[in-house]
């Protein structure tokens, strides 16, 4: 097949070109990135001209762009997002039913249910994926792993830039202290059961609206209520669980950090720059004796790609419990989950101490990615939804 894959500024997820090259299919790269073309009169006119001129089977792309969706509609063309997002909020537009060439494919359960819910067609539910081939590619010398071994290591943001702390000093002092029991009664809970959701009730909700009625960029078509909790106060709460958690951890255990330099982050706490997914992202993996996985609160339940990117490389994951992983992974035999604190530091605390254990586990995850959850697998199921056999 002849597919154009559009490549994103905000997640370059470049593995799934590479799995589509390699399952022999005749692969293009748009050079602009997706989120350069919707809303640039030159872009959107370049793009039609190239693809008029230039005939594909489908497009593909990881984050969701209502002007591609629109153009590729008016063309004929089939249109996937793999989203490796959540939520995708661009998908929440009011024309977007109508729009049946296009096919979303979500990682996170209660996302899905909630577009099947809204009457959305061509909508799935996929896992995330591994890239096991460029994994097994990968040159990691003993300088580097030397680099970047460390007993405990956790890649990813912190979220201090959120919007929750741009905006709290709009609410009266009452508010403010009701938003901040709100936070205490969610965080360190990871148990599978929505906390944030129940305290926002629609009564909460309406009074918030009423202090700050518009949210930049929000879909018109997506609840308030909705784009509020998981904008507003899931990276609030997300900045808080990871941030106390490493301080936590960096008392006893000799952990590293990869994140933005943007970043505020606490004393005390060996901070590294930020790492690419493909090449330094991988190489701390496979180094690292425990990788810590915090999943971002507006992922309600499925599994976050920083858990197959550790398995990958054979790395040993320990992260919060999310509903969705018992469905994918084995506890305890493929990856190791915790619920509360005290349960991450009495694991770590253990398999530390337990290296044939942590190394088999991690061993197990690479098998199980490796024989249900490649891109190769999973870019064949949107293959064989997207043109059914006969």
């Amino acid at each position: 097949m002849k597919i154009l894959f559009f490549e994103s500024r905000k997640q370059p997820i470049l593995s799934i070109r590479l799995a589509l090259d390699r399952m022999g299919h005749e692969t293009g790269t748009y050079t602009t990135p997706i989120e350069l073309i919707g809303g640039y009169e030159e872009e959107e006119k370049l793009l039609e001209t190239f693809l008029k001129s230039n005939k594909v089977d489908f497009v593909i792309s990881n984050l969701f762009s209502p002007y591609v969706a629109q153009l590729t509609y008016e063309l004929e063309i089939k249109y996937a997002v793999y989203g490796m997002d959540s939520p995708m909020y661009e998908t929440y537009i009011s024309v977007f039913p109508r729009y049946d060439n296009c096919y979303l494919f979500y990682f996170d359960k209660k996302e899905y249910r909630l577009l099947k819910e809204k009457g959305y067609t061509n909508v799935y539910y996929l896992p995330l994926a591994a890239d096991v081939e460029w994994s097994g590619k990968l040159v990691i010398t003993d300088e580097e792993i030397k680099k970047y071994g460390c007993n405990v290591s956790f890649v990813g943001s912190l979220y201090s830039n959120n919007l929750y702390d741009q905006y709290i000093d709009r609410f009266p002092i009452q508010m403010q202290q009701l938003f901040s029991y709100i936070m205490e009664q969610s965080a360190f809970k990871w148990d599978g059961k929505d906390r944030l959701g129940e305290l926002l009730t629609p009564e909460l909700m309406s009074f918030i609206k009423s202090f700050y009625p518009d949210i930049k960029n929000k879909p018109d078509e997506l609840p308030y209520e909705y784009y509020f909790k998981a904008y507003f106060f899931a990276r609030k709460l997300t900045h808080i669980e990871r941030t106390l958690l490493l301080e936590l951890l960096s008392e006893r255990y000799d952990i590293h950090l990869y994140t933005r330099n943007d970043e505020s982050v606490p004393d005390g706490i060996k901070r590294f720059p930020e790492v690419s997914q493909l090449t330094g992202g991988l190489k701390v993996f496979y180094s690292s004796k425990i990788n810590i996985n915090m999943t971002l609160r507006s992922i309600e339940s499925g599994v976050p790609l920083r858990i197959f990117d550790i398995m990958s490389v054979g790395g040993f994951v320990m992260s919060n419990y999310q509903e969705e992983i018992p469905e994918l992974f084995e506890e305890g035999k493929e990856i190791v989950t915790f619920k509360t604190p005290e349960e991450l530091i009495d694991k770590t605390d253990y398999y530390l101490s337990h290296d044939n254990e942590r190394i088999k586990i991690g061993i197990n995850g690479y098998k199980k990615v490796k024989a249900c959850y490649t891109y190769e697998h999973q870019l064949n199921k949107i293959i064989s939804i997207l043109f059914p056999a006969p």
